[in-house]
């Protein structure tokens, strides 16, 4: 096996134009947000939420240090 118990299993559905719209949008490079993106989604199979003010913004903390590494 790969990976010992437990092991984080799940889809993760990216739409390429809401990518491009939001590179757009932010100002960023479309490689870098698609990367955000992915690393968001990742986040979320892990456990990690979105829905209140803390949530979101430990989820974007957890996103930068992610994305530092890349």
């Amino acid at each position: 096996p790969y990976a010992e118990l437990p092991v984080v299993e799940g889809d993760i559905f990216i739409s390429i134009e809401r990518v491009k719209e939001n590179a757009e949008k932010f100002k960023v490079p479309f490689l870098k947000e698609l990367q955000r993106v992915m690393v968001h989604g990742v986040l979320h199979l892990c456990g990690y939420g979105d829905k209140t003010v803390e949530e979101a913004k430990l989820i974007r903390q957890k996103e930068n240090e992610a994305l530092a590494i890349l």
